[in-house]
């Protein structure tokens, strides 16, 4: 497969992406506040040299692509916060020393990822002359609503590795870059929303499934915790009378139990509240009648026989939950 210009060292452009070339680091670091939240700080790192960058950047859906090149020595602080995104950066050329909590300094060479958690925490990282480096920007909520979906909860990320490296140039997490990259670069129309979730997917759930390994993590694999009865109660209750939009109330009253015990327990278990896991049923049964529908069907006649009542935001959490409409899905279904 040819290489993607994004991780190309000797590209000269990047189609799908826009470019722009600055030699002051007052206005990187504005751009890449922009980027990132509410402050962040390049500047030169023990020389006094102009930046002769060059930054292309993209947006795809809730995930933020950048390349970066400064052509100088440069130290990177990024503030964090509440809300921050979740970032990681593979190097194209050169390397990056960033910070560690409590430990040495490591040097990331080329082809390796580094992944780090703003709203845990600042970051701090060196960058060498030559370097070139890959950023990924992704929302936590954009990484909860996959893990969700590909590995049946939520974990709390707190517990994680709030930094760390990983990745290489020969391990599965390249080789999903570089087919990702590829496919924006090489589009030749906009990509369609079914494109734009994919790609979200795919990046979001193989970040998930690296960065728990770096902490320790098997997302995919059975918990060894005895889950309450109560919440498996409360999932089976769910699934099946998803259809009638059962209130948590309901759901609460039909095992014995408060709500808030519901909750409490929900997020000690599975990492999620009991309405996350709810939407979620709701959100399948909806798909799955969308693609089995008969010839005749509309969207309106399928969404309130699941108790549905307002069109427009079934809608709209339908096309952030799948990437298209329920009408483009039902399509499929003739």
């Amino acid at each position: 497969m040819k290489i993607s210009p994004f991780l190309d060292a000797n590209a000269n452009s990047i189609p799908q992406a826009k470019v722009r070339t600055e030699s002051d680091w007052d206005a990187l670091s504005e751009w890449a506040t922009g980027l990132v939240g509410p402050t962040a700080i390049i500047r030169p790192y023990k020389t006094i040299r102009a930046p002769q960058s060059k930054v292309y950047s993209t947006q795809i859906g809730r995930i933020g692509i950048s390349r970066t090149q400064y052509g100088a020595t440069a130290k990177i602080n990024l503030e964090g916060f509440s809300g921050a995104p979740v970032i990681t950066t593979t190097n194209i050329s050169g390397h990056a020393t960033p910070q560690l909590d409590g430990r040495e300094p490591i040097t990331n060479g080329l082809g390796k990822s580094f992944v780090f958690d703003l709203s845990q925490r600042s970051h701090e990282s060196l960058l060498s002359a030559d370097n070139i480096q890959l950023q990924l920007v992704m929302c936590p909520k954009l990484l909860d609503e996959v893990c969700l979906s590909w590995f049946g909860h939520v974990p709390d990320r707190k517990n994680w590795q709030i930094r760390t490296r990983f990745g290489g140039i020969d391990t599965s997490w390249y080789a999903c870059l570089q087919y990702v990259l590829q496919l924006i670069s090489s589009a030749q129309q906009p990509l369609t929303r079914r494109n734009v979730r994919h790609i979200e997917e795919t990046l979001a759930a193989n970040l998930l499934e690296n960065w728990a390994a770096q902490s320790g993590v098997i997302l995919g694999e059975e918990r060894h915790t005895i889950v309450p009865q109560v919440i498996r109660l409360a999932e089976a209750y769910m699934v099946e009378y998803a259809p009638e939009a059962p209130t948590l109330a309901d759901v609460a009253k039909s095992l014995n139990v408060s709500v808030r015990n519901l909750t409490m327990n929900f997020k000690k278990y599975r990492g999620c509240s009991p309405g996350q896991f709810l939407r979620e049923q709701r959100l399948q049964a909806a798909r799955k009648e969308l693609l089995a529908a008969d010839q005749g069907q509309t969207v309106n006649q399928i969404a309130a026989s699941l108790s549905y009542i307002h069109m427009g935001e079934f809608a709209k959490v339908y096309r952030q939950r799948f990437g298209e409409l329920p009408s483009e899905t039902l399509k499929r279904s003739s």
